[in-house]
């Protein structure tokens, strides 16, 4: 009667034993893991790697590896430029540029010279006007249209609203003659570009190389538009400025966008004449002086006020194109959550570039959850590759995040790569597995 139920227990016995569940992973450990062994490359053995990223509404560090070493940043300088000019100058300051005149106005001529007072407008350019040329234009009518036709006197240059070197300091040579390192003063034509003949070959052509005399570059730009629209200027362009010590009378006066479209210019492309015209301009307008070691003052003690240790950042210019800037992430991550509590915030978000959309990353993490949701400032010198900024994660939280890496040897495209592939694993994040 018993053996049913005594061979019942025998085949249970034989059966297999069930599975059992599999582990729940963590998914922060994941992210963790994963970041690693992108980081941990052998490849990478002899780089100086920096990564923060962090949750700012939580205040969990969802990774850390060397946060609070210091790195030369390149361009995510313009990170730290950008906010504290946001901060101080406000997203609807614009610059003023006067054109006045010293001398009598009688009869459409001026016995007397036209000046040009600049205080760093970075904006006369192709890039914000379409045609700098054609913005000249216009200015050249409005002067007209004020009653000038003819001038006795010189076109001459007003004050000297930025008093200190045109070039940053610590720009390399190799830098200063092209657009990275062309140089910045309270006047600027086209970004501190010229165009010059030039033979190549057997060919004729012209190539764009950085000016040397940026004001009276500008103040030729001018000078060629005024005689253009029927305003003669007798005394052509005079390079002795106007010391402004006594009264002259403004004739008209030209205006900058507003720093929130300013910003947008600076940013997006990475554009570093902007970046060291808005470092001076912080100096000028909080200070009196318009020097870089006036806004690197402002701009570190903006940056304590934000949290961020002294012994945390040093500021030498402002577009990061020096390699004696030095910035730690946590630096880095300390003014990107500070400024989400700005009023401005939106414009400082909208001013970076989109990963796989606009500015320096238009071609980067396309095909991947980071694709038109990272908002992330590049920066390039050599040995130096960075990325930091914001991404939203798979379950809508917006983390803010700094990768710095320093003295690699690898190719730029290697550590790129792993750049982007960390940007695409924050924008898949999930704080908790899908049920």
């Amino acid at each position: 009667m018993k053996r049913p139920a005594l061979m019942l227990l025998a085949l249970a016995a034989c059966a297999p034993a069930a599975a059992p569940p599999s582990p729940v992973l963590d998914p922060l450990e994941t992210l963790r893991h994963s970041i690693d062994s992108l980081v941990e490359n052998p490849r990478f053995a002899n780089a100086h790697i920096g990564l923060l990223v962090v949750n700012p509404e939580t205040g969990d560090t969802l990774y850390s590896r060397n946060a609070g070493k210091l790195f030369m940043p390149a361009s995510n300088q313009k990170i730290l430029t950008s906010a504290v000019a946001l901060a101080q100058l406000g997203p609807d300051y614009r610059y003023h540029t006067v054109i006045a005149r010293r001398g009598e106005l009688k009869d459409s001529v001026l016995t007397g010279d036209l000046i040009v007072i600049g205080r760093g407008d970075p904006t006369m350019s192709d890039r914000v006007h379409g045609s700098a040329a054609n913005a000249m234009a216009a200015i050249a009518d409005s002067i007209r249209a004020r009653g000038i036709t003819r001038v006795t006197g010189a076109l001459r240059q007003g004050g000297n609203a930025f008093p200190d070197s045109i070039y940053g300091y610590g720009w390399e040579w190799d830098d200063i003659g092209g657009e990275s390192g062309a140089p910045i003063d309270e006047l600027l034509y086209n970004e501190g570009m010229v165009q010059r003949a030039a033979k190549i070959g057997e060919r004729d052509t012209v190539i764009s190389v950085a000016t040397r005399t940026p004001g009276y570059v500008y103040l030729s730009a001018l000078y060629g538009a005024l005689s253009q629209h029927g305003v003669r200027i007798e005394g052509l362009v005079n390079l002795t400025a106007d010391s402004l010590t006594l009264p002259y009378d403004t004739v008209y006066v030209i205006e900058s966008p507003p720093l929130r479209e300013i910003l947008k210019v600076f940013m997006k492309p990475s554009q570093n004449q902007i970046g060291e015209a808005l470092l001076k301009t912080i100096g000028l307008e909080k200070t009196g002086i318009g020097s870089a070691d006036a806004g690197a003052e402002i701009i570190t003690t903006q940056l304590r006020d934000w949290g961020v240790d002294s012994t945390e950042v040093v500021v030498y210019d402002g577009s990061g194109l020096s390699r004696h800037d030095l910035v730690t992430p946590r630096t880095i991550v300390k003014v990107l959550s500070a400024m989400r509590k700005d009023t401005a915030f939106s414009v400082y978000y909208d001013a970076f570039p989109i990963a796989g959309v606009d500015g320096t990353i238009r071609s980067r993490m396309k095909g991947t959850p980071a694709e038109n949701n990272l908002r992330g400032k590049t920066g390039t010198i050599e040995f130096v590759r960075s990325l930091s900024g914001y991404v939203d994660t798979a379950d809508g939280q917006r983390l803010v995040f700094s990768f710095l890496s320093n003295h690699f040897t690898t190719p730029v495209s290697e550590v790129t790569r792993v750049q982007d592939a960390v940007g695409a694993l924050l924008a898949s994040y999930r704080s908790a597995p899908p049920p």
